[in-house]
């Protein structure tokens, strides 16, 4: 085993995901701590994640996401499916990170009954519940919850030129872990920008902090995806299931940039035209099984 497959073994995860666990529950306390302290040091003041306690749960929140950002890259080397999947769920925590900020900000006292649907508040509890629908579905339709059933329907779509494939992805994911390298640690110096002192961090869009740039290169990967399966095989499902996933993949990430309302509409057409072409390849290849 060479040093890149390393980065990739169930032991290296488990460590990863242990090392994760520990560091979200030390850094909970310390933004907890620093929010406290945040009235009696000017430098604490006007950082708005500092403005409320409910809002310490984003440093955790963040950690956990970064984790599931390794786990995408982990199992892209094993199944497409699962890595489109790992997008869906990423995007589905980051709303839920979004909801307690939502909770803290929302003026609930001064909204009637009929303005309660203009908070976002109500528009991101709503899209979570789609989403978390959708993924449901996306993997009920690929088969089972696990990548080593995704990988035996991948080999006999793709066939004998499987393992060309496979180390495609596998240069393809060692690529994709030192770009997630590297924004990791752009990022934690852009989030600790404010507490240091640095004017350029505090005006950063936190939910645009490392997920805007990655989901980028997510894009680029699936394309890249898409270009091997074409050096593989010519199978009609795979080829439009694969460009389909490019197409939700961009629609993931202009849903960073977009207006609240149509972000969440993005959000749920991206992960909803994703799981509908997957369903008609799987349909497709129903088809060519059945005997005549």
């Amino acid at each position: 085993m060479n040093w890149r497959q390393h980065f990739f073994t169930t032991a290296f995860r488990n460590r990863v995901g242990t090392a994760t666990l520990y560091a979200a529950i030390a850094l909970f306390a310390v933004h907890l701590a620093l929010t406290e302290m945040a009235p009696w040091f000017p430098s604490l003041q006007g950082w708005a994640l500092l403005a409320h306690p409910i809002q310490a749960i984003y440093t955790p929140f963040s950690l956990l996401l970064i984790y599931e950002a390794y786990l995408l890259i982990y199992y892209l080397r094993k199944s497409t499916t699962i890595y489109i999947g790992k997008q869906y769920e990423i995007m589905t925590l980051i709303l839920i990170r979004s909801i307690f900020k939502d909770l803290s900000q929302s003026d609930l006292a001064s909204r009637s009954v009929a303005e309660w649907w203009q908070l976002d508040l109500m528009r991101d509890l709503g899209t979570v519940v789609v989403v978390f629908g959708l993924i449901y579905l996306f993997y009920r339709i690929s088969g089972m919850y696990a990548p080593h059933s995704v990988e035996k329907d991948e080999e006999q779509l793709i066939g004998p030129k499987l393992q060309g494939f496979v180390r495609a992805k596998e240069s393809l994911s060692v690529a994709l872990l030192a770009v997630f390298v590297v924004l990791s640690v752009y990022s934690l110096v852009t989030w600790l920008g404010p507490v240091l002192g640095w004017s350029m961090a505090g005006t950063v869009d936190v939910n645009h902090i490392f997920f805007d740039t990655f989901y980028t290169f997510l894009i680029m990967s699936d394309v890249c995806i898409l270009l091997f399966t074409l050096l593989y095989t010519d199978d009609f499902p795979v080829i439009i299931r694969n460009s389909s996933f490019v197409v939700s993949t961009i629609l993931l990430k202009l849903s960073f940039t977009a207006q609240p309302g149509m972000a969440q509409i993005l959000l749920i057409s991206g992960i909803a035209f994703g799981v509908i072409m997957l369903w008609f390849s799987d349909a497709f290849d129903r088809l060519g099984r059945t005997k005549k």
